[in-house]
């Protein structure tokens, strides 16, 4: 339980893991965030390690309060001897002074402190080191500037307060109600009780207790003291005694920074609109926002030049073999249009395979950079305004990969040039037989009409029905492979649309996953990371 106020639970427990919770979350959000707030958290766990590497067994119990309220005199009561100076000059502590009890000195712990000033103690907790500290308002800026610093630094928080200046402002705003997450190592003590009566005593400390409640320090004990007549000092004593006992303050206040520190981090990434700080950060991309992106970089990478290039090279590669046998060479005096296009032929390494394809036009590639921008926007409502920035410059600057990658991936893609369906063959056996039965019709014609004109005796000529077979078979095999010539075009015509739409559909999911991998990926590696950052900081916040 907390030294201070002992009906609260341990915060000590779970320090390690919530300062490398913290650390994560900083690598988290490294470059994205105020430089300011960084630098404090990186400070705090910079600080954190050396202060646990430091004197483990000591507690270091600071007195900071505002010029007049008394605290080198009670540094004096609380010792037992006169050693600060104490005087009506204000500032009169101009250097900070700590108080030693036990044998070994603490003179690294000091050093890492910056307290050049020290005096052993007798009589006192073993392991306790009592600081003095310069006022908090005083003239001298160097003084503020040391009891802030080590405001940050000490282990326990003992504020001064004086009947005159108990109210004040700079005591109140600057220090006290930043410090709200330190209650458990924070103690307000009145000094000067003796300078009130019991009416006007019981009204300061009952306004205390209110602008106590208001800094979000209700729960921290006020002890009413006199340094002068002693009044109060023996329940101080053995208030600071069992800090010093526990020999957990120190854990007990970076608990408490950590917090601090988080509370911080949650609010310098917070300034999105979406989303509220309890809800998880989203982590993937809008289906429909990729899916324009996709359609956008399928045109950049020309899919539809393809696709018509497919169904043309299919029709021409069904002419050579279904097509009139007679007019079958003319096929092939068209170019393949894939051909033109150097596709068709997968090559090995695709990092080096290239396309004749036209490269995308300039409003081709707009659209490709207005649809990742959209793809961003949208997605990154809810990160803070740089960390969005940062998000957007990364994503956007992939862009020109992107574009040229497509080309080599339509380059690699499968496009079936070198399929022939079954039905080509057994359509152009067909017609071989038919122009072979015409070739025979014509000539047993021949032979007859050859036979009639040298008048020589002309055989007997099977008959089909009314028609004479050789007739049949030079009008049916014409008619009958022309037939078939025009089926074999349709058919080439439905299977060319066929495989156009096919090889549409593989090259949309390879530009798709190419999209995926060079975009939409490290757009939801980004988000990822911001869950990570919001869902660590959130917890330590609490």
């Amino acid at each position: 339980m907390s030294p201070l106020r002992r009906r609260h639970a341990d915060l000590t427990a779970t320090l390690p893991d919530d300062l490398h919770r913290l650390r994560d979350a900083l690598d988290a959000a490294e470059g994205h965030l105020p430089a300011t707030v960084v630098e404090s958290a990186t400070a705090l766990l910079d600080r954190a390690e050396e202060r646990q590497n430091l004197a483990a067994g000591r507690t270091v119990v600071a007195l900071l309060g505002a010029t007049g309220s008394g605290k080198s005199s009670l540094f004096n009561a609380l010792l037992g001897r006169d050693v600060a100076t104490v005087a009506a000059r204000r500032p009169t502590t101009n250097r900070p002074l700590a108080a030693v009890w036990g044998e070994d000195d603490a003179a690294e712990l000091l050093d890492w402190l910056g307290v050049p000033e020290r005096t052993s103690a007798n009589g006192g907790p073993e392991g306790l080191v009592l600081l003095d500290l310069p006022d908090i308002d005083s003239t001298a800026v160097e003084h503020r500037q040391i009891a802030a610093r080590m405001a940050g630094r000490v282990d326990v928080l003992v504020w001064v307060l004086d009947p005159q200046k108990y109210a004040d402002g700079i005591v109140h705003r600057d220090y006290l109600a930043p410090m709200a997450a330190h209650a458990d190592v924070t103690l307000v003590v009145l000094n000067q009780v003796d300078t009130l009566d019991p009416e006007e005593r019981d009204g300061v400390l009952g306004d205390l207790a209110v602008l106590l409640e208001h800094d979000g320090l209700g729960r921290v004990d006020v002890l009413p003291v006199s340094a002068r007549q002693g009044t109060g000092l023996d329940a101080l004593r053995e208030r600071i005694a069992a800090v010093a006992a526990t020999t957990r303050a120190a854990q007990l206040r970076l608990a408490a920074d950590v917090r601090t520190t988080a509370a911080a981090l949650v609010g310098a990434g917070s300034d999105g609109v979406g989303g509220g700080r309890d809800e998880p950060a989203p982590t993937a991309a809008a289906d429909r926002d990729v899916a324009r992106l996709v359609g956008a970089a399928a045109q950049a990478a020309g899919v539809d030049a393809v696709r018509d290039a497919t169904r043309g090279s299919y029709v021409r590669a069904a002419g050579r073999h279904v097509g009139w046998p007679p007019v079958r060479w003319l096929a092939r005096l068209r170019p393949d249009p894939l051909k033109r296009l150097h596709l068709g032929e997968r090559a090995q390494d695709v990092r080096l395979a290239r396309t004749s394809l036209p490269g995308p036009t300039p409003v081709q590639e707009a659209a490709v950079r207005a649809a990742a921008h959209a793809l961003v926007a949208r997605s990154t409502t809810h990160l803070p305004g740089q960390w969005r920035a940062d998000v957007l410059e990364d994503v956007t600057g992939r862009i020109p990969a992107l574009v040229d990658s497509l080309d080599q991936q339509v380059a690699g893609t499968e496009l079936e040039q070198t399929r022939e369906p079954s039905w080509w063959r057994l359509l152009g056996v067909l017609q071989w037989l038919f122009l072979l039965a015409a070739v025979a019709g014509a000539g047993w014609l021949g032979v007859l009409a050859g036979m009639a004109y040298l008048q020589l005796p002309a055989p007997v000529t099977p008959m089909a029905g009314p028609m004479p077979w050789p007739t049949v078979l030079l009008a049916g095999g014409l008619i009958v492979g022309l037939v078939l010539t025009l089926l074999g075009s349709l058919a080439a015509r439905v299977g060319a649309r066929r495989r156009a739409r096919r090889v549409a559909q593989r090259l949309r999911a390879v530009v798709s996953e190419t999209v995926v991998e060079q975009v939409v990926g490290p757009l939801e590696s980004h988000l990822g990371e911001f869950a990570k950052f919001r869902a660590l900081v959130g917890a330590l916040a609490r």
